[in-house]
């Protein structure tokens, strides 16, 4: 392979990267792709590696346009991203695919539940259905809390002047991100029993570790877009199957279709880079190396660790560098089939405070699922968060320790046998979003002029999270590929549903606050 070095431990070292500055970038409208003389061997090849949202999406985007894509699954199959169940109110993009492939996966809205050791601590009703309060005090007005005092609950009020300092800017990033989520809500003098038994559990099941371990940062946007900003957005449905089954085989089925060539069972081990035009030729899975014009890295942040720090080239490049200082986080999946039907009150819920690192949550399949429905059995899936502690544990160990969780809360499940059960483990599958770890995180764009990033770890502007920022990252990269080579038009990216007229009033005004303050002499003498 004349010209070419691979990536890896004792390769050689390539040309430097071209500045940012000297790639060729089109600016403006997009053009439609025209038909070439060559036919299948002149068209642009993308390689996209990772098969969940962002990858599928990605692809999605690139087979109309009329590339040749080769997509590139660890599994037989497309597979879901590790990430918070539900497909909630403000996935607009996730649902707009989801009507252009012309299927129905969905349930209706759901409710939710949160649990503590004690029991019921909190239960949500479907926000649709009470009348739209100015946020966030819907979110605050309808939840049924059977236990904590109205005192407590006040105490959420202040809090409400860091939501509306934090705009999602890089600014309001990089302030907040140095603090964690504990130490935010200590600042603003939220009580200790609505801080354990509300914002705790929804940052556990939401960003998957406890409030000491999660960033102020993180956790201002993710209760924002899922609670704070519009009555709405605490809705979700659940799909009626398993996704991979539901979603992910008909939308793979239909790409194939159009051209989209799936490769099952590759797992990127390493890159290959052209060394007169310092752009990436290939992509290494083992002993199979997958060419292509451009490259779309949608795997999980572990995977992409395991690359950088087997390649001394990625190792010495800064960005790719700064990946390795992020964490990732366990996560654990039971699910058990129990010998009668079990009447649990809410189809999603979040548990919290059973011990000190890790959250979990539980989801009555027998209601969502299609094909339990109408069993004489009860199917619930947990999900366990952080569970490093349980992950070298065996299966019957953690089977064990998932059914006692479950009688704690639900009494039926006492008495209860199981007769079949699954665990799967999934060591380092989403990020940590730990203090600190903003500035080390990539965006979509990297410094080699033809690889692009897409996943939910990743850093962009939208706004959203988990499956519909995968979904939402996946389209952008398909978009900077379009602008790469001129070929092609935009994905249509739907936006964030925008603030309400209030909440964008004391922005504005917080933001002219922000900059009279900053003008003032003595402004950048004190510590923030």
């Amino acid at each position: 392979m004349c010209g070419c070095a691979a990536l890896v431990a004792g390769g050689w070292l390539p040309t430097p990267v071209l500045p940012r500055r000297l790639r060729r970038r089109r600016r403006g409208t997009s053009v439609r792709a025209e038909a070439s003389s060559g036919g299948e061997s002149a068209r642009k090849k993308v390689a996209v590696a990772g098969a969940g949202w962002a990858g599928l999406a990605a692809a999605h985007h690139l087979i109309k346009q009329g590339y040749d894509v080769t997509l590139l699954g660890a599994g037989s199959g497309p597979t879901e991203e590790v990430g918070l169940r539900g497909f909630w109110y403000p996935y607009r993009n996730i649902f707009a695919l989801v009507d252009e492939l012309g299927i129905s996966p969905f349930t209706g809205w759901n409710k939710a539940a949160y649990y503590s050791p004690q029991g019921l601590a909190v239960e949500f009703p479907i926000f649709h259905n009470q009348p739209r309060l100015p946020a966030p005090f819907g979110a605050f007005a309808y939840p049924g809390f059977p236990d904590l005092p109205l005192v407590d609950r006040l105490t959420s009020i202040p809090v409400i002047a860091a939501v509306i300092d934090f705009d999602n800017t890089d600014t309001a990033w990089r302030k907040y991100d140095a603090m964690t989520a504990r130490e935010l809500f200590k600042m603003y003098g939220c009580s200790q029993r609505l801080y354990k038994e509300v914002f705790e559990p929804a940052i556990q099941a939401a960003l998957f570790a406890p409030g000491e371990q999660c960033s102020a940062a993180a956790t201002l946007g993710m209760l924002y877009y899922y609670m704070l900003s519009h009555q709405e957005n605490s809705d979700f449905l659940l799909c009626r199957g398993d996704v991979e089954d539901k979603i992910f085989s008909p939308w793979l089925k239909s790409l194939e279709l159009k051209g989209l060539k799936f490769v099952a069972n590759k797992v990127p081990t390493s890159l290959i880079i052209d060394k007169d035009s310092a752009r990436i030729s290939a992509i290494v899975c083992r002993e199979d190396v997958y060419e292509a014009d451009a490259f779309v890295s949608a795997m999980g942040l572990s995977h992409l660790q395991s690359i950088i720090t087997n390649s001394p080239f990625l190792r010495s490049d800064r960005e790719f560098a700064n990946l390795l200082r992020l964490s990732t986080i366990d996560v654990i999946c039971v699910r058990l089939w129990f010998d009668k039907k079990i009447t649990i009150p809410n189809v999603a819920n979040v548990c919290s405070g059973f011990d000190d690192s890790s959250g979990w949550t539980f989801f009555d399949l027998t209601s969502v699922y299609d094909d339990y429905y109408e069993e004489p059995i009860t199917v619930v899936e947990a999900e366990f968060y952080n569970a490093s502690h349980l992950l070298p544990l065996g299966d019957e160990h953690i089977i064990s320790e998932a059914s006692s969780r479950l009688m704690k809360c639900i009494q039926g499940f006492d008495g209860a046998t199981v007769i079949q059960q699954s665990v799967r483990r999934s060591p380092r599958s989403v990020i940590n979003y730990l203090p600190g770890s903003y500035k080390y995180t990539m965006r979509g764009s990297t410094s080699f002029p033809n690889l692009f990033l897409a996943g939910d770890w990743i850093v962009n502007r939208h706004g959203s999270f988990s499956k519909e920022k995968a979904c939402v990252t996946g389209l952008e990269a398909a978009n900077r590929v379009v602008d790469y080579f001129g070929i092609g038009d935009f994905a249509k990216i739907i936006a964030v549903e925008g603030d309400e007229p209030h909440i964008e009033t004391l922005r504005s005004l917080n933001r002219r606050a922000n900059e009279l303050k900053s003008q003032i002499p003595v402004s950048e003498f004190f510590l923030e």
